[in-house]
């Protein structure tokens, strides 16, 4: 997968790779660096990051990665601009990247400091607004002829827990500890995403057609200055390696033909760091990011994923195989 790896100076901070010792302004963290940027990509508003990091790490205040997918172009200028009390900075200096002079994406080295407690607690949950297939069909019990079919077609009625079984995850590890870097995409295979490939949610890769009717739609007007995306927690996760990521269908996707990872564009325009604790506002984003110019049948996709999830059998990989939680949300742009 390629991507584009973006490091700032703000503040105090211009450090690479965790250096100690920390910035001047560091503060344990509380250092009044901007938690919210926008990537701009060929002169486009492609992405809203949400950045949060932990008191032990300031590399996650100044950098973030890009995804691209596996095809990418020859060339992308990129800026990027911050949003301070409710207003965006100046944008950066536009730099070009190039895949000629792409380098293997690599963890940063962790500063040397012993992290403190991190949370541990079961991740559970899926995407409320726009409501997810798991959300309408299994907790909701929608009477819609596709989501009875689905409940019908399911052999597990745990709506926050759509993730591959164990046994894939064990097999083939979701989160690279060594480059830290959560590779859920070669989990989907054919029109699975919405099931990640597990049987037991296999209801929920039903496409529409004649006979089951659409799935529950949700309205979103392209032409709203700003989007405000929820999620349904059952338990909140934090640490520096989890993150949630959102996809949308590329134009002219056919819901008929069902869902897959190819149907998607490559880079998330939503993307959120969860470094640090924040719980009473970890369940709403507002973005200006979303796709505009788009109508008709959409599907928005939500990963939500880090280190966690099964004990490795020998401690590798950090003691965890990874994990991550999938939400697939079937909208109607307006």
């Amino acid at each position: 997968m390629y991507g584009i790896s973006l490091r700032w100076q703000i503040g105090e901070n211009g450090s690479e790779q965790g250096t100690w010792p920390p910035p001047a302004d560091w503060n344990n963290g509380e250092a009044p660096y901007p938690h919210i940027y926008e990537v701009w990509i060929n002169g486009e508003a492609r992405q809203t990051v949400f950045l949060y990091w932990p008191s032990w790490d300031w590399t996650p205040s100044n950098s973030h990665w890009v995804d691209l997918g596996e095809e990418p172009d020859d060339e992308y200028s990129v800026k990027i601009r911050a949003k301070v009390d409710g207003q965006f900075t100046p944008f950066t200096n536009e730099v070009t990247a190039r895949p000629d002079s792409v380098q293997p994406w690599s963890a940063p080295q962790q500063p040397r400091q012993t992290p403190k407690s991190r949370d541990t607690a079961p991740q559970h949950g899926t995407v409320n607004h726009p409501r997810s297939r798991a959300a309408a069909a299994i907790r909701d019990e929608d009477p819609a002829k596709v989501c009875v079919e689905a409940r019908n077609l399911n052999t597990s009625t745990v709506w926050q827990e759509v993730v591959p079984g164990a046994a894939r995850m064990l097999a083939d590890y979701p989160w690279n500890d060594t480059l830290k870097f959560l590779e859920y995409r070669k989990f989907f295979e054919g029109s699975t995403v919405a099931s990640t490939g597990n049987t037991a949610f296999r209801g929920l890769d039903l496409a529409p057609d004649s006979t089951l009717g659409e799935w529950p739609l949700t309205g979103l007007d392209t032409s709203a200055p700003s989007q405000t995306f929820s999620y349904d927690y059952t338990a909140y996760h934090t640490s520096e390696s989890w993150s949630h990521r959102w996809f949308i269908t590329r134009e002219g996707w056919d819901p008929t033909g069902g869902l897959s990872w190819e149907d998607l564009e490559p880079t998330p325009f939503l993307v959120e760091i969860q470094g640090s604790h924040r719980e009473e506002e970890s369940d709403k984003w507002e973005f200006e990011t979303f796709p505009r110019q788009r109508f008709g049948r959409a599907a928005v996709v939500h990963i939500w994923g880090g280190h966690g999830g099964p004990d490795t059998p020998d401690g590798g990989n950090g003691g965890k195989t990874g994990e991550f939680f999938a939400s697939t949300c079937d909208v109607l742009l307006s």
